[in-house]
């Protein structure tokens, strides 16, 4: 009798466990081992949390995710919490659905103190904020570097370029005729003529396709003089000087079969580096070349919170996306994932230490984190990206002169803005 009664109670007691629990739902769109390592750190908050159930669903690629979320929107059928883009998160601004956080972080029992907020390097910081508004946390980032193969830069005793004027005299002296089949062997460089390509020369340049004025609007500076000088440099290096080569698709294959020597890549591509360059040659990355200015562009979503939500749930959403942030699981993160600690303290912890001693390279992409700038929080920022893209491959494909692109890119975003803005 004794023992029935041990027994039930202990039954009551796991039904008020699980019914006091606090479940959240997540949506994502981390596949493969990302997603494997999403995985581990959902079932580790999990563990440490039995009041809180984080329900991590994969909803599929970023489009397949972005299109789940604005339907959602609309239907009432959103999740706690998400990953998004910062121009989904205007969208959702602008729709009424995305719960301010300010006050959980400076709530007294969950929230932040001053210093742990400011931690969080500056740049990821600020785009998650909109005005005095922090409306999500920084989720996974990654940067934009310089890749080189190692092999052909110590056979040529050639230190990696640290400007864009070395760039050019490296990729010169890189590009090779090793038959002399009249056929080129060897580029120095490798360039995609998309947007984002785009982008990087013309940040390091001093300009920027939207420049934010002080009314919180946007001037359209696609076609400044800096653009047209960055895009025109980009033209020079394949046409001009013929040392750059030219393919719309990823670069990590001809770079792994020597066809080329540099290229600029996203840190996310290291295991797609790795697997082209296994049993080939050695490779390496550095820091963006510098031109007028140092202003690396970074990349990645960030975790928002829907107002959807009872408060009982964002209470707890609140204390998962806190934990993201924590220094040792964004280390954790950045070491399965190739992605970037999001917070400066991280960088101290003895996983991370033992990251970079085993491999130096791996301390590069982050020690841009204090110098990086993100794509402007708009609504109808892929539209425009859609328009710049059009543009530089006009330009590059030669159906359109540089500046003429950028003209036509230029008024194409006047209008896009007005939807935003209003007239």
């Amino acid at each position: 009798m004794r023992k029935w009664v041990v027994t039930l109670a202990v039954l009551l007691l796991s039904m008020t466990l699980v019914f006091g629990v606090v479940e959240i739902e997540f949506w994502h769109a981390m596949g493969g081992g990302h997603g494997e390592a999403l995985k581990e750190i959902v079932e580790a908050f999990n563990n440490a949390h039995p009041d809180i159930h984080v329900k991590a669903v994969y909803v599929g690629n970023y489009g397949a995710l972005s299109q789940k979320l604005l339907a959602s929107a609309q239907s009432g059928t959103l999740p706690v919490i998400s990953q998004a883009y910062s121009n989904w998160t205007a969208k959702l601004i602008q729709g009424g659905f995305v719960q301010p956080l300010n006050d959980f972080i400076n709530d007294p029992e969950i929230g932040m103190s001053k210093a742990e907020w400011e931690d969080i390097f500056k740049p990821f910081r600020d785009n998650c904020t909109w005005g005095d508004t922090v409306y999500a946390v920084p989720f996974n980032k990654s940067t934009y570097i310089l890749v080189y193969n190692t092999d052909v830069f110590d056979l040529e005793g050639l230190e990696p370029p640290k400007d864009m004027t070395e760039l050019l005299t490296t990729a010169l002296y890189l590009t090779q005729d090793f038959d002399g089949d009249g056929q080129i062997d060897q580029y120095g460089f490798g360039l995609r003529p998309v947007v984002d390509t785009f982008q990087v020369f013309l940040a390091q340049n001093g300009g920027a396709i939207l420049t934010k004025k002080e009314d919180g609007t946007y001037e359209v500076t696609v076609n400044s003089p800096e653009a047209v000088e960055a895009l025109q440099f980009m033209h020079d290096l394949v046409y001009k000087y013929q040392v750059a080569y030219m393919q719309g698709g990823y670069l990590d294959g001809p770079f792994g079969d020597g066809k080329i020597a540099m290229y600029i890549s996203t840190s996310a591509g290291k295991p797609y580096i790795e697997n082209s360059t296994r049993g080939k040659h050695g490779w390496s990355w550095v820091t963006l070349p510098k031109w007028k200015t140092f202003a690396p562009l970074f990349a990645g979503t960030d975790i928002i919170m829907f107002n959807t939500a009872t408060e009982e749930q964002k209470r707890a959403a609140w204390q998962f996306m806190k934990y993201l942030m924590d220094p040792q699981v964004t280390v954790y993160w950045a070491i399965k994932t190739g992605y970037l600690p999001v917070r400066a303290s991280a960088l101290q912890t003895e996983a991370w230490k033992a990251y970079v001693e085993q491999d130096p390279k791996n301390a590069v992409p982050v020690s841009q984190a204090p110098y990086g700038i993100f794509d402007p929080q708009l609504g109808v920022w892929y539209e425009i990206r859609t328009v710049v893209g059009n543009a530089v491959s006009d330009a590059m494909y030669n159906k359109k002169g540089i500046k003429e692109a950028l003209d036509w890119a230029a008024s194409e975003i006047e209008k896009l803005l007005k939807e935003e803005f209003g007239s």
